[in-house]
């Protein structure tokens, strides 16, 4: 038996313990993830329930990548919209716009896996602001690869999108020093409320004109 630091350690060096902490702590996140999955299959009535594996790549970072093609798929392929996943250098990580009659808008998309939720550190609201100027200004000079002409050409108005897991710190008052400097909108969308919405949009309760009133102007 050893003790350090006033805890004893039963036949366990600081490391052992350490390490069967981690495990127990990954079991109880599992678990989580498990609970959620559970709740929210009982509530996708419409929307395939392959894309509950969103729920586990938004919290795994070692598969940040496919978390952002999942995402642009089920926006694209279940929710209607057009858009697609671009991801590399200089590029945001997709696009999706809608293609009615009038009145068009486009999110510029950017996905986040952690584990232990994302704070949306200055350096990262800075790379998504950087794209909002790029789509304002549209200079080849500015940037080569014109990434937004990807958008429709009647998209007539643009928001911005973060997705992930679930979001802690002042990421809030990050998408706010946003909005103020570019006049674009934006929001933080977790991946559980993600599904919700995208199950609602397959069902035909919310039109794309009702996701942005309630994502992005945040209203009931």
């Amino acid at each position: 038996m050893n003790e350090r630091n006033g805890i004893v350690i039963d036949n366990l060096d600081v490391n052992e313990w350490s390490n069967k902490v981690i495990q127990i702590l990954k079991k109880i996140v599992k678990s989580h993830h498990s609970d959620t999955k559970d709740k929210l299959r009982a509530r996708l009535k419409t929307l395939s329930h392959e894309y509950l594996s969103l729920i586990d790549l938004a919290y795994d970072s070692k598969q940040n990548r496919l978390f952002e093609m999942k995402t642009l798929e089920l926006l694209t392929e279940e929710c209607g919209y057009c858009g697609l996943h671009l991801g590399g250098s200089r590029k945001p990580d997709g696009i999706i716009y809608t293609n009615e009659p009038s009145n068009n808008y486009g999110a510029i998309i950017d996905t986040k896996a952690y584990s232990k939720g994302y704070s949306l550190p200055i350096t990262q609201a800075d790379e998504m602001a950087r794209y909002i100027g790029e789509n304002q200004r549209r200079d080849s000079a500015e940037n080569p690869n014109e990434w937004w002409l990807s958008f429709g050409a009647n998209v007539d108005r643009f928001c911005f999108l973060f997705i992930s897991g679930n979001f802690t710190g002042n990421y809030a008052a990050q998408i706010e020093r946003v909005v103020r400097t570019y006049g674009t909108k934006g929001a933080a969308l977790n991946a559980e409320n993600l599904l919700l919405l995208a199950e609602e949009i397959k069902n035909s309760s919310l039109s794309h004109e009702g996701f942005w009133d309630r994502v992005i102007e945040g209203k009931s």
